[in-house]
């Protein structure tokens, strides 16, 4: 588990589905992520299971990679979604660079969530690897991710394609992280 002064982020559970599933099927959180995928609970139970498992193998396998529930601290309750894992190819498997990522549901977009749980997944990522930088992606217009990865210090680089379509990509190097 990571935890930051408001958040608690840990791996996703099966018994996450139900509790997750109200932003992912909220049209303005998934407008960015390739839309809603999942607007049913059980087609959306099966994509957790998926995550689990995944995930779980690359623990199996020595890799540090996840996919976390982000939860208020005081309530306990859900509110998003971070990532720290390879970024996935274009086609099929992944590329050899690492990302991280979030979302979160409309409910607490503003109230400095997302700065707050890219940081301790950034902090993370260079804790768990020996990784020279680290990435963050952004659909080109969701102006508010690339605010976010800004003020982490994230700087552009050279957009990239992957799984997710053309996207933006800012980098983070490990000396700039450590040096801040």
């Amino acid at each position: 588990m990571l935890e930051t002064a408001r958040l608690r982020l840990r791996p996703y559970e099966l018994a996450d589905a139900g509790p997750t599933h109200y932003w992912q099927r909220d049209p303005e959180v998934m407008r960015h992520l390739g839309g809603v995928k999942h607007a049913e609970l059980t087609d959306y139970e099966v994509f957790v299971r998926k995550i689990v498992d995944k995930y779980a193998a690359y623990a199996e396998a020595g890799f540090p990679w996840n996919a976390f529930v982000v939860f208020e601290r005081a309530s306990w309750r859900p509110i998003g979604t971070g990532i720290f894992k390879p970024l996935p190819a274009a086609g099929e498997g992944d590329l050899d660079e690492v990302e991280v990522g979030w979302h979160l549901a409309r409910q607490v977009w503003g109230q400095g969530y997302a700065t707050e749980m890219g940081r301790a997944l950034t902090d993370h990522a260079f804790a768990t690897t020996d990784r020279e930088h680290i990435n963050a992606v952004v659909d080109p217009e969701n102006t508010q991710s690339a605010a976010v990865c800004r003020r982490l210090g994230f700087t552009p680089a050279e957009p990239i394609t992957c799984r997710y379509g053309d996207v933006l990509r800012f980098v983070m190097t490990r000396r700039v992280w450590f040096d801040r």
